[in-house]
């Protein structure tokens, strides 16, 4: 169980409480509030993952790719369709879809693997450097008079306030945060809090790599398409410590923006994943009444 200012958050009994495997729905609780009266899309496709490895008895999780349709709302059940695609001596794959009513939201497709006995093991990639000054994201938007949404005050998850380091925008990474890591021991419910990393921070990035101050009022909202996630070593994510996340974002263009991210813990590389996610652009507020 991770404590985010004294305040307690149980990953796994929020990601297991979400689904209802005898009445086939899902909930995701308010406090996953991603843009206001949506879900956050890490959190949904983090619960079918979970959802999804109780009936497989391969233990690693290897891959999850998520399309999103429709927001799904917060606090109220829509209906999850989960489905073994294939099962297999070595892999196992299923497929979900998540439904309100008679309209598609989304849809999930989940592997699982056994471990595998050739022996190879290596990480071509340096390691990160530490944050300077890592602090939670609500605080510093507190500080300068912004209110920070939900989500940020319920995963406090921590950043610096300064662009990231020169030579890591030289290597064309815009952001560097980092998020919690989570207590449970289930590969599935740690490779689930990776993919929550991997979908949070497309959107900050796409803002920075356009030159935008993550501090003012953002022009767009950012809503995802797709989220793709490849899962090397969750099971390394250790009790108590912060899961180091860098995204870079190439190409925003068009009303769309893709963004590629990292997640780490220590030295070693845990987690990728790509998203593309459409910039909307926010309403005008109306004018005040005289």
């Amino acid at each position: 169980m991770t404590s985010i200012d004294g305040a307690a958050l149980d990953y796994e009994a929020e990601l297991r409480g979400a689904v209802d495997a005898d009445s086939g729905s899902l909930t995701v609780p308010e406090a996953w509030e991603g843009f206001p009266g949506r879900a956050f899309g890490g959190f949904l496709a983090g619960a079918v993952l979970v959802a999804a490895s109780v009936r497989t008895e391969h233990p690693r999780p290897l891959s999850l790719f998520s399309r999103y349709y429709r927001p799904s709302p917060v606090g109220r059940a829509v209906g999850i369709e989960l489905a073994a695609e294939r099962r297999g001596r070595n892999l196992d794959t299923f497929a979900a879809r998540l439904v309100d009513g008679d309209r598609l939201l989304s849809t999930f497709s989940v592997a699982f693997g056994r471990d595998g006995e050739a022996p190879l093991s290596s990480q071509a990639l340096a390691t990160l450097p530490p944050l300077v000054r890592p602090r939670p994201v609500w605080q510093h938007l507190e500080e300068i008079g912004v209110e920070p949404g939900r989500l940020m005050r319920r995963v406090g998850y921590r950043a610096e306030t300064e662009a990231v380091p020169p030579e890591e925008a030289a290597a064309a990474w815009n952001l560097r945060s980092e998020w919690p890591a989570t207590t449970c021991a289930d590969p599935a419910v740690r490779a689930a809090v990776a993919v929550m990393a991997i979908d949070a921070f497309v959107g900050p990035a796409t803002m920075r790599a356009n030159g935008w101050d993550l501090d003012g009022e953002w022009p767009v909202m950012m809503p995802s398409l797709d989220l793709n996630c490849w899962f090397y070593a969750p099971e390394e994510q250790h009790a108590g410590d912060w899961l180091t996340v860098r995204t870079s974002v190439p190409v925003s263009r068009a009303g769309y923006a893709v963004g590629r991210t990292q997640v780490w813990t220590g030295d070693r590389l845990i987690a990728e994943g790509m998203s593309q996610v459409a910039l909307v652009p926010v309403p005008p507020s109306p004018a005040p009444s005289t």
